[in-house]
């Protein structure tokens, strides 16, 4: 009986121990707690390109710096400014600047008293960006000189390494699954040997390369619709904003509690926060005022500007810990899948046609869903609703854990489901047209509301029902 009474206290002692030992350990920050720590910066973004765009319009208009109509593309009837492009940059970069004076959330964590320093490479290739774009608004410049633009603030991501991470952990990751197979020990051997470091930073540049290009170019085919890139852009921030959050919750936590500590990856969260709660508030400041019926465009300067700040960001993301890299990059792309959606969609239609890539037309994904009738509210809130779906994923795939196959598996087939459904209206619609000019070339031509005819004399009667608010999405496509 004395042991059994032994063994009782005994047990009874350690686990009085073993919770007073848990009530003071630090236990991991919630979302809320980290990423308040920085919505001074949204506010200042906010405000800023608020308080800015009406004083960018009214500049416009008196420099005449307006799209006016004419094209069959375009149903405003009164000239529309441009340069909210402006507005947007000049919030961002406020609310980037205003982090200096915030306190960052890792503070004090490990005895770190160091504060983050946002990225110059990210501000210069933002405002090369601006002022190629701003150039096209007001003189037009041919794409080359676009893409040169474009080129150049990829290289100032290089020169700080933004995206030479993601370049690594990709050739690591194909290392690592060609070493699965039945090779010969030699070739084994051989595919094990670590990259040279010039060939990662070449190939690491050409990966930035391709993000920028690919994330500008995207964003503006999207804007052709009034508050269609400004309100996607504002999904898009939202959803890298929740996913840098949790990475960052993640990070500290692991820092808090002992299992890892990396002053640098806490800088790299802190950072990454910054930039997509910057984005956010420069979107939505814009939004109001570009929202139908809209008073200014964004202009080629606002829409490669936010692709770029989009690129940007899913580069960010690289800079993460080595197991958690490429999931985040896999989720911020899926975060901006319909943006890529569209831009596949015009590559893809494009080479079919046998037509140059910066020839314009009017079958985007915006375009077609006007032609089922929608009017242009109804066409770009669906068109959130999709960017909230493809955002949703991209979080979860980080939230939940989940096996980043999984996610992307579904990803996959929600873009197949988009791209096929808009290529088998815009399939429809070139058939219309076609018989439209075969009929009108024939003798005999059936009168209207005789069957197979509803579509081409709908277009015929109707010119604009396929155009969009904005002549921006067209424009330079330099995909």
């Amino acid at each position: 009986m004395d042991a059994v009474n032994w063994c009782w206290s005994g047990g009874l002692t350690f686990l009085i121990a073993q919770a007073q030992v848990d009530a003071t350990a630090p236990s991991a920050p919630a979302l809320t707690e980290v990423l308040g720590s920085y919505m001074g910066v949204f506010f200042v973004a906010f405000v800023l390109s608020f308080m800015l765009t009406p004083v960018a319009r009214r500049v416009a208009m008196r420099m005449d710096v307006v799209d006016r109509p004419g094209d069959l593309r375009k149903i405003h009837t009164i000239p529309i400014a441009y340069l909210g492009g402006l507005a947007i940059f000049f919030g961002w970069l406020a609310g980037v600047g205003c982090s200096m004076f915030i306190q960052p959330h890792y503070i004090g964590v490990g005895g770190l008293t160091v504060r983050s320093s946002f990225p110059l490479s990210v501000v210069l290739g933002a405002a090369v960006i601006l002022l190629t774009g701003l150039f096209d608004d007001l003189y037009g410049i041919s794409p080359r000189v676009k893409i040169g633009g474009q080129l150049f603030a990829a290289a100032a991501l290089a020169s700080q390494d933004v995206g030479i991470r993601l370049a690594g952990q990709f050739c690591t990751a194909v290392q690592w699954a060609l070493v699965q197979l039945p090779w010969p020990d030699a070739i084994s051997a051989a595919i094990q040997t670590p990259m040279p470091g010039w060939f990662v930073y070449i190939f690491g540049t050409a990966v930035i390369a391709f993000f920028v290009i690919g994330g500008c170019n995207s964003m503006n085919l999207l804007d052709g619709m009034d508050g269609l890139a400004a309100g996607v852009a504002g999904i898009v921030a939202t959803g890298f904003l929740l996913i840098a959050g949790l990475l960052a919750v993640d990070t500290l936590g692991h820092a808090m509690t002992g299992q890892s500590f990396s002053a640098t990856l806490l800088i790299n969260d802190s950072n990454r926060i910054v930039m997509c709660l910057a984005i956010l508030g420069a979107v939505l400041g814009f939004l109001p005022f570009n929202f139908n019926p809209a008073t200014i465009f964004m202009g080629d300067a606002g829409s490669l500007l936010i692709g770029y700040l989009s690129a940007a960001t899913m580069l960010m993301f690289a800079q993460s810990e080595d197991s958690q890299a490429l999931l985040a990059v896999t989720a911020g792309l899926i975060v901006f899948a319909l943006p890529i959606t569209d831009t596949s969609l015009a590559i893809f239609r494009r080479k079919m046609q046998g037509i140059p890539m910066s020839q314009p037309d009017a079958r985007h994904l915006h375009h077609l869903l006007r032609r089922t009738g929608l009017s242009v509210r109804q066409t770009v809130v669906t068109l959130y609703g999709i960017s909230i779906i493809f955002a949703a994923l991209g979080v979860l795939l980080i939230a939940m854990d989940f096996r980043w196959r999984y996610v992307l598996a579904v990803a996959m087939v929600l873009y197949a489901f988009i791209f096929v459904t808009a290529y088998k209206v815009g399939l429809r619609y070139s058939d219309a047209v076609k018989q439209e000019k075969l009929r009108s070339a024939t003798p005999g031509t059936p009168p209207p509301g005789t069957p197979g005819t509803a579509g081409a004399t709908h277009l015929s009667q109707n010119p604009q029902a396929s155009v969009s608010l904005d002549d921006d999405d067209e424009a330079d496509a330099q995909a």
